[in-house]
């Protein structure tokens, strides 16, 4: 039995969801002035030491969410598409950044504090608001977002451990 594909359309979010956008996207602002300053820097080596744990945990992080926009392209739902790309771009400058000779400074601390923040309110919107993912199980929801604030918040211990 053929299905038929779902349409390109836009949710209704619940607030808090709405909350976690805002959050991000201040993260994002973030990201991209670290992004723009890091381009226009340079030189660029692998680093060593703590600033390469880091640089391998933005990577991992930054992977997953490339995986993320297929999700997103499943979903059909353009808010979550343009975020999705959005934190993207933020997620692969934050890692160029780790790369640049001058290191994205104290822009890095803002920009995972702020995801960070973001994806502890993702958790209590996925805990109140019922929102599910086709038929993900809630917990495997629950896990991939623990891993991102895992990952913020080791790349804070480190550069505040420095």
């Amino acid at each position: 039995m053929a299905t038929t594909p779902k349409r390109w359309h836009i949710s209704q979010w619940h607030p808090l969801g709405w909350v976690e956008t805002g959050i991000k996207l201040a993260a994002h602002a973030v990201a991209i002035v670290t992004l723009a300053r890091a381009l226009g820097g340079g030189p660029y080596v692998l680093p060593g030491g703590w600033r390469l744990a880091q640089l391998v945990i933005m990577g991992l992080m930054s992977l997953g969410l490339t995986f993320a926009i297929y999700d997103r392209y499943l979903e059909r739902e353009i808010i979550a598409m343009g975020f999705v790309i959005l934190n993207n771009v933020a997620h692969w400058g934050m890692t160029l950044a780790l790369t640049a000779v001058h290191g994205p400074g104290t822009l890095l601390l803002f920009f995972c504090f702020l995801m960070l923040a973001g994806d502890l309110v993702k958790i209590v919107f996925l805990k109140i608001s019922g929102f599910g993912v086709r038929d993900v199980p809630r917990p495997v929801l629950y896990l991939l977002t623990g891993l991102y604030v895992g990952g913020y918040a080791l790349i804070l211990l480190l550069e505040v451990l420095r």
